[in-house]
């Protein structure tokens, strides 16, 4: 048993070792509040800095210091990728200085804010100022329908239906944007020109008079003589030609583009000799300004003019590139061949060397020599080699191809092009217009293809891939992407008549006639439609509609794969009457 004295040092020992634990359990608190104080104060400090980074890059945008916001939003993005302020600033000023770039970056606002249409609208005005006019569609298609009716969106998507070649559609946005914002003079003047195209003479009277008002506003002045000035010249109205490009020139700072347009105008008339007097004096001593006067010149007959003229040239000026191209292509249009070798023989073009080569490998082709077949190919080889990590030389030199009427070469070079990232896009649309002058329709199903592993989103080059497939081979592969395109879009009247075609070939023609029978009687008088639908409407024993549909159909621009079955259809309709 512990004696009195025992218990007394345990109750002490007991009580000295709660005390120290409350001592620890208060450190341990304290130490636990300075931590969340510590953490707090940080999260607070890493707030206030992205603010004030944001601010900061704002701020020198809005100021034009490209350099310093560019610092700044690249700052903040290694901090937060995905800060969307830092992102807009950096897509805002590569839009601003034209870099390609700023495509992506508008695609990441959009991503990282699917909801506010502004960043829809940006990305739309970006991707169409780069050309990239199917993205800027879907852009705009991305817009949810309730934002949709407003004057920005119908100005925008006026302008992609008028990059698209759809006149009637940028009209009706126009119009509907004019309805919003009578006041606008820029709409108003998209309107009145883009009626200009209109079928109808008193269409297009009414939009010459509204052009005509405009032409009284400061703001759109130039831009409405230009288009009056266009209009004349097109309708060869020379009386009002030679009005609004005499307006035209007078206006303060002019382009040289419209001095030419002045030149045009009154091309073979009285003025013509004091306008290229005129148009000769601005060019000298701009070599831009003296390759787009010879260069219409050569256009005009008058290469021979041209070549006078441009050996009165400052020699800094003949030598800058594109001159000697320009002055190159007067000796062409002259057929002086040797002339022509010896210039470009003699010279060095430096970047453009490739060019040098192109234009030597024309001349040296013409010369007739034993030897001169052998020689030019070489050049031309040479050529496209130099130019080969350049797609913009090699789209010049397909240019100059196609000119001169070297279309194998001209496909060989653009494909060199179509086969690669850059620039890809464009030579496809440079093959299609080959293909198409020349029927091809192998060459259209390739082009097709490349397109689609180019975008795997593009619906049209996919129908293509399938109808082009169709005629072609009726393979299966083109039968499944052509009833998966109308299964996805079933009211899309192409994707519909291709499926239908499928269908047919594959002996299902009553199956093909319900699909295609389910459009609409006008989509069915379209030419190219009618044409198809004929086909099937034949191959069914339904004469007498196929008859009713013929016309029509034969306004059709055809392949010839598709107008022998045409003509196979209309064969058996005339032998039946």
């Amino acid at each position: 048993m512990l004696n009195p004295r025992d218990r007394e040092c345990g109750h002490v020992r007991t009580i000295a070792r709660l005390e120290f634990l409350l001592r620890a359990a208060h450190w341990c608190v304290a130490i636990a509040g300075v931590s969340l104080i510590a953490c707090g104060a940080y999260g607070i400090y890493g707030i206030w800095r992205n603010k004030h980074l944001e601010a900061q890059a704002q701020t020198f945008a809005m100021r034009g210091d490209v350099q310093s916001a560019v610092l700044v939003a690249r700052h903040l993005l290694q901090i937060d990728k995905n800060n969307l302020v830092a992102t807009r600033v950096i897509a805002q000023l590569a839009d601003q200085s034209g870099r390609p770039e700023a495509i992506e970056w508008r695609k990441g606002v959009a991503a990282a804010e699917p909801k506010n249409p502004e960043n829809y609208l940006a990305l739309a005005s970006t991707a169409l100022r780069f050309g990239q006019i199917d993205l800027a569609a879907r852009a705009l298609d991305s817009i949810d329908t309730s934002f949709r009716d407003t004057v920005r969106v119908h100005q925008l998507a006026g302008t992609i239906a008028l990059a698209q070649h759809k006149p009637e559609l940028a009209e009706q946005h126009f119009a509907a944007a004019h309805e919003q914002d009578t006041e606008n003079h820029q709409i108003a003047l998209n309107l009145a020109t883009t009626r200009l195209a209109s079928s109808k003479p008193q269409t297009t009277e009414i939009a010459r008079e509204h052009l005509v008002q405009l032409s009284a506003q400061s703001d759109v002045r130039t831009a409405a003589l230009r288009a009056l000035a266009a209009d004349a010249i097109a309708r060869h109205d020379h009386t009002n030609a030679d009005r609004w490009t005499a307006a035209l020139v007078q206006e303060r700072s002019a382009p040289f583009a419209d001095f030419l347009l002045r030149l045009e105008a009154t091309y073979q008339t009285d003025n013509s000799a004091t306008v290229m007097t005129e148009c000769q004096r601005r060019a000298r001593a701009n070599s831009a300004n003296a390759v787009e006067l010879i260069t219409w010149m050569n256009r005009h007959d008058l290469a021979a003019a041209a070549l006078e003229w441009s050996g009165s040239l400052d020699q800094k000026v003949a030598k800058t590139q594109p001159v000697p191209l320009a002055i190159a292509e007067s000796l062409s249009y002259t057929h002086d061949w040797r002339t022509l070798a010896r210039f470009v023989q003699d010279t060095r073009w430096g970047a453009q060397e490739s060019l040098r080569l192109a234009v030597q490998s024309h001349a040296v082709r013409h010369l007739g020599d034993s030897d001169s077949a052998a020689e030019a190919a070489t050049l031309w080889r040479a050529a496209t080699k130099a130019a080969q990590s350049r797609p913009d030389q090699l789209a010049m030199i397909a240019g100059l191809a196609e000119g001169w009427g070297y279309r194998a070469e001209a496909g060989d070079v653009l494909w060199q092009i179509a086969s690669g990232a850059v620039g890809a896009k464009e030579a496809l649309t440079a093959l299609q217009r080959i293909y198409k002058q020349t029927n091809d329709t192998h060459g259209l199903l390739r082009i097709a293809k490349r397109a689609l592993e180019l975008n795997p989103d593009d619906l049209v080059a996919a129908n293509s891939c399938a109808n082009l497939g169709l005629l072609l081979n009726s393979d299966a592969t083109a039968r499944r992407l052509a009833e998966k395109l109308y299964k996805e879009h079933p009211t899309n009247a192409a994707f519909a008549a291709t499926y239908a075609f499928a269908l047919h070939i594959s002996g299902k023609t009553a199956d093909a006639l319900r699909v295609i029978e389910r459009l609409k009687e006008q989509q069915l008088r379209q030419p190219a439609l009618a044409a198809y639908y004929v086909m099937m409407l034949a191959a069914n024993g339904e004469l007498e509609r196929a008859r009713a549909f013929l016309p029509a159909a034969e306004h059709a621009n055809l392949l010839p794969e598709e107008q022998t079955l045409l003509t196979d259809a209309a064969r058996k309709i005339n032998a039946s009457s």
